[in-house]
């Protein structure tokens, strides 16, 4: 009898064993959010650090983009301003190449000038750029976001500046109430497939021990800022700023396709930057840059932000 009962507990305990390890492997484990303990082991996914780079026209943001995407493909396979980090991957995409065609009706035409407006979201396919970053970005990813690992080293400071806080909502789901979200989710919906974390920071673990093969996407356009998508996917933000008379005798050295119109400057090309620029320059994220000192200048305090805030 009492053999009986041993058995029939031992047999309880096995069932119970089984139920458990199913629903921890079925029920539980696929919705558990990723640590930064559980990300060094899913090699599966990309980490991408996404660096934005934006500016008054003829400000040289080309300039700067181009120089910064020369020197990261140069550090390709190396160690990465950290112990931890190896460059991987590095793709550059620009603005510029998503104007909407001359004769797309989707364009606002100047009436007093008889010209088309080319300084407004509206003159770029934005669609069509969101989707190829996604696509850049590849179904499963993870966006190393250097704002928020700073804030466990400096307490919230990132280059000598007070940076606001990161949402915690959603176990730190950097994309809640974010636009992003919203276009992921979209993305998803219309046949896309991703997986998309933020490393975020352990409580038991620092990231000085992880081990990161990174990659770095470079995003250059004049309205990068002014757009939720790839404001909220920049990491790591740059804004070339110049003076009206510098940037009117510098624009006047460029020839346009189609060719500016006498006025064009005055009457949009500066008014629209004025307004595109209040949208984010209160903005603590946001390097802003002075475009009348030399590139190579530029260039080097660039470089040093990015090496700091990694």
């Amino acid at each position: 009898m009492a053999s009986n009962a041993a058995l029939g507990k031992l047999i309880l305990a096995a069932t119970f064993s089984v139920f458990f390890y199913y629903v921890f492997w079925v029920a539980v484990l696929p919705f558990m959010v990723i640590d930064s303990s559980e990300v060094a082991s899913l090699s599966i996914m990309e980490t991408w650090l996404v660096i934005g780079v934006s500016g008054v026209t003829n400000g040289g943001k080309t300039t700067l983009a181009k120089s910064l995407e020369k020197y990261f493909v140069a550090q390709q396979n190396k160690g990465f301003f950290k112990e931890n980090l190896t460059l991987n991957k590095v793709i550059s995409l620009s603005q510029d190449d998503y104007f909407l065609p001359v004769d797309s009706p989707k364009h606002t035409v100047i009436e007093k000038l008889n010209h088309i407006n080319w300084e407004i979201l509206s003159s770029l396919d934005m669609e069509r750029m969101c989707v190829d970053i996604m696509k850049l970005l590849g179904p499963k990813f993870i966006l190393y976001n250097c704002h928020q690992l700073r804030q466990s080293v400096d307490e919230g400071t990132v280059g000598g500046e007070q940076v606001e806080p990161m949402v915690e909502d959603d176990d730190d789901n950097i994309f809640t109430d974010h636009f992003l979200s919203n276009f992921l989710s979209k993305f998803d919906e219309n046949g896309g497939s991703r997986t998309t974390n933020l490393i975020k920071k352990s409580k038991n673990e620092s990231y000085q021990n992880m081990n990161i093969k990174l990659n770095i996407l470079l995003l250059e356009g004049f309205l990068l800022f002014n757009h939720p998508f790839t404001l909220d996917l920049c990491s790591i933000k740059f804004h070339i700023h110049l003076p009206y008379e510098r940037c009117y005798a510098r624009r006047l050295q460029r020839v346009y396709d189609p060719p500016d119109v006498t006025g064009y400057f005055e009457m949009c090309v500066w008014p629209m930057y004025e307004k595109h620029f209040q949208e984010f320059k209160e903005r603590k994220d946001v390097y802003f840059l002075n475009g009348e000192i030399p590139q190579e200048n530029i260039f080097n305090y660039v470089l040093n932000c990015v090496k700091d805030l990694l």
